[in-house]
């Protein structure tokens, strides 16, 4: 998936929950003003909807581990790539899910979006410079050729010659006048130009119909209330109306269906008393459902030497705490919450993260039994020395190592994938293959792939740190060995070999 299609995902659900929850509880009210707000800020709550983040502050323990008055760490792990697996065929899922054609196909349709407000926008003028126009107070009376049916455009009312000659014909132009009155011309540009973003969108289309049948009603309201014509006389200019008018883009629209529903609201003028209750708890639940896509929870890294940073023997303690207990040979993994969970179950209720770092003496027999059953990637630090946390020692990774030279962990100048850690997560996430057959026999998990970057940029001796099974172990090791040569690191400006570990998730979908 790609930021685009989790836009028009988002934003169409978002829009989805305040339609729905319009149908169930305000669908039928008279308060037409409340109803108006409600439509407007429904379209453009969920326009923007996606592009909100609201950052739920989860605490994290620092992917390396540093001594007072040092910076270095353990290996450096980059941020898991997720590979999934659809039902369809893997050439057509791709083909559905490709940016370049998901990108083509909404501007496209934004495109022509733009292309029918314009052309509406130019249609309305061209009808002003070839109509006769009349001046009224704050408003121009347009009086068009035919029998174009009445509508209004900001402080233009545009009405067909024809119309003028039936009876009571002034009470539509106060129809209009009203519209005029209360800005429906602003609501209506604003919904038009929300087509841009939201045309892919089939509740768009109906918030958009919804807006303008409101619009209708509040119209209809004013007009009645002065009492200048009766609600029968007023319904049979409506139906006259709508059955000899025709469709302008940017307008207010009317039809026959649009003309039940106006003399069904104009015959039910009583106001419900929990009218405005309904409107507020719609507001507060459609806010609700909507705002859990904005959040998302962000890395509360803690800083050096901090309560909390590494686990030794079921408790946290801080790095200075683990080197004032003069450990003869400490060890450092990176796991999970689940491998945590396997050695110290009592920490279930501690435990605020997914990755943690555990610290092992591994003088101690039945600690050095602990530390090898997470193997995924370790440091040794001899005598607690901070001079040796750069130095690698791997369990049982001795692949790693290259004869006559020495393989680091961090050091002053990181190696840089050409392009960034976002060009090695595009070229890892275009690259790696669901396995079929793994796909059929319901096989998913994390893979770790522990490689070197050499001194001359190239990788090498990639292993499996931590596989899944040997269809998505190979799979993601063929991967990691086809990435192009990198830019070194160096350590005091000397290009030397640095490790490497990328967690390559494949998920079931």
């Amino acid at each position: 998936m790609n930021g685009l299609f989790n836009y028009l995902i988002e934003s169409a659900i978002g829009l989805g929950v305040f339609t729905l929850i319009y149908r169930l509880m305000l669908q039928g009210e008279n308060r037409f003003q409340a109803t108006r707000l409600y439509l407007l800020l429904a379209l453009l709550f969920s326009t923007i909807l996606p592009f909100l983040t609201i950052r739920l502050g989860v605490p994290r323990i620092l992917n390396s581990i540093s001594a007072p008055g040092e910076t270095s760490g353990a290996s450096h792990l980059l941020e898991t790539v997720t590979v999934y697996a659809g039902a369809l065929p893997d050439r057509l899922s791709q083909v559905m899910l490709s940016f370049n054609i998901t990108r083509l196909v909404y501007f496209i349709g934004a495109l022509v979006a733009i292309f029918v407000v314009v052309s509406g926008l130019v249609q309305l003028l061209k009808l002003i410079t070839v109509s006769r126009v009349y001046k009224m107070k704050d408003t121009r009376l347009v009086v068009t050729s035919g029998n174009l049916a009445a509508y209004s455009f900001f402080n233009f009312i545009f009405i067909g010659r024809e119309i003028t000659s039936q009876k009571n014909w002034k009470t539509v132009v106060y129809h209009e006048m009203e519209h005029v009155r209360q800005g429906h011309s602003f609501d209506v540009l604003f919904v038009d130009l929300m087509m841009v973003f939201q045309w892919f969108n089939p509740f768009y289309w109906v918030i958009r119909r919804l807006v303008r049948e409101n619009h209708e009603y509040l119209a209809d309201t004013a007009v009645l209330a002065k009492g200048t014509i009766s609600t029968a006389r007023y319904k049979e200019l409506l139906l006259n109306q709508a059955i000899g008018g025709q469709f302008v883009m940017a307008s207010h629209f009317m039809n026959v269906k649009t003309i039940k529903k106006r003399f069904k609201m104009i015959t039910n003028r009583k106001t419900n008393q929990s009218g405005y209750f309904k409107y507020s708890m719609g507001v507060a639940i459609a806010l609700a459902i909507t705002l859990l896509f904005a959040c998302e929870e962000f890395d509360k890294t803690l800083g050096k030497a901090k309560q909390g940073d590494i686990i030794y023997l079921g408790e946290f303690k801080t790095m200075q705490q683990l080197t004032d207990m003069k450990i003869k040979t400490l060890g450092i993994v990176k796991a999970d919450q689940l491998d945590v969970l396997t050695l110290f179950p009592e920490m279930k209720e501690q435990l605020k993260g997914e990755t943690f770092q555990l610290a092992f003496d591994l003088s101690d027999k039945v600690q050095m039994e602990m530390f090898n059953k997470i193997d995924v990637n370790s440091i040794t630090i001899e005598n607690s020395s901070a001079s040796d946390l750069t130095k690698l020692e791997f369990g049982n990774a001795q692949s790693l190592e290259i004869p006559g030279e020495e393989v680091f962990m961090i050091v002053e100048e990181m190696p840089e994938y050409p392009g960034g850690e976002d060009a090695l997560r595009k070229f890892l996430g275009s690259e790696v293959k669901y396995p079929t057959e793994a796909s059929k026999n319901g096989i998913q998990g994390k893979v770790y792939v522990t490689f070197v970057v050499g001194s001359d940029g190239m990788v090498k001796n990639s292993k499996i740190a931590r596989g899944v099974d040997p269809l998505l172990d190979a799979e993601a090791l063929r991967v990691v060995n086809k990435m192009p040569k990198w830019i070194p690191g160096k350590q005091k400006g000397v290009p030397v070999n640095v490790t490497y570990t990328v967690p390559i998730h494949f998920k079931l979908q």
